[in-house]
């Protein structure tokens, strides 16, 4: 084979557009700090980076929901102490009337005090958490307790926020279930059964029925705040578990997509000095021709 001297320039030059080319992958490297900067430069590495950043922008979603699930349920938890709190303060007051002592002015007074701390019971039962009534289930624009008919307007249905793939936790409690019960005196007419007693001079209903409504009424809360403070905690805990998770992904992703630095550095440190051994072989190679001497 005949070896021209237009071969051996094409030979020299393709070598030479290569060492530029490997140089300029590695300048690029290092301005743009990333290893992969189009899917040629490492199709496996692509997918790799792809499936982990579609699993952080997920994650990114199931933290919202845990956010605003541990903002619901922390509304929840300081409405049912205020409940607590008032039922409380309406045992004391029931205790006081039951006393056969009192005078007509004295229950009267009484009456009007559980009065108003039923119409602040009211407002607890509505309590609202941005612009969504938590009590209400899954009618959460419609406040659930009518104070003017005393009706329960609410529903038992339960929403559920998705914290992780396949996995749900119920943001809402049924608040029917504590302030309008089936299986327990509803607390309303509780109230509503006391003021009457309370005006009437009845310690005896008061004594035998109404403190001990009260008491039930009051245990069913406290239950119900025990199961929202397990699931405020259970919440705290997956969303610590999944930030964490979130470092490790993003630190595979820095793996996959960043570029070593002083790799890259000693790359183009070789490259160019590959670069400059080149021009000097092919200057060696490329003699002068005869119509170098013509000139």
């Amino acid at each position: 084979m005949r070896v021209t001297t237009a071969m051996l320039i094409n030979t020299v030059v393709r070598d030479l557009e290569d060492r530029l080319t490997q140089m300029a992958k590695r300048q690029e490297e290092l301005s743009s700090g990333r290893r992969i900067n189009r899917p040629s430069d490492d199709p496996g590495g692509v997918v790799s980076a792809l499936r982990l950043r579609a699993q952080l922008g997920g994650n990114v979603q199931y933290k919202q929901n845990m956010d605003d699930a541990i903002a619901w349920l922390s509304t929840t938890d300081a409405a049912l102490r205020e409940a607590v709190g008032t039922l409380q303060r309406i045992r004391e007051i029931a205790v006081a009337g039951s006393n056969q002592t009192l005078s007509a002015e004295s229950l009267e007074a009484l009456a009007k005090e559980v009065a108003q701390l039923k119409n602040h019971l009211g407002d607890v039962a509505n309590t609202s958490y941005a612009g969504r009534y938590i009590f209400a289930g899954t009618k959460t624009l419609t406040p659930p307790y009518d104070p003017g008919t005393g009706t329960w307007n609410g529903t038992s249905d339960i929403l559920e926020y998705e914290i992780a793939p396949g996995v749900t936790i119920s943001v809402n409690i049924d608040g029917q279930a504590v302030f309008d019960s089936a299986t327990l005196p509803k607390v309303f007419q509780v109230l509503d059964d006391l003021i009457i007693n309370l005006q009437n001079g009845d310690a005896a209903s008061i004594s035998n029925n109404r403190i001990g409504e009260i008491d039930q009424n009051i245990d069913n809360i406290l239950a119900v705040l025990a199961e929202v403070g397990a699931r405020i905690n259970r919440l705290e805990m997956a969303k610590s578990r999944m930030e964490t998770t979130d470092v490790d992904l993003q630190n595979l992703l820095a793996q996959v997509e960043d570029t070593d630095m002083a790799r890259a550095l000693m790359d183009l440190k070789s490259q160019e000095n590959v670069y400059r051994a080149a021009l000097a072989v092919g200057a060696r190679i490329v003699q002068p021709s005869l119509v170098d001497f013509l000139r």
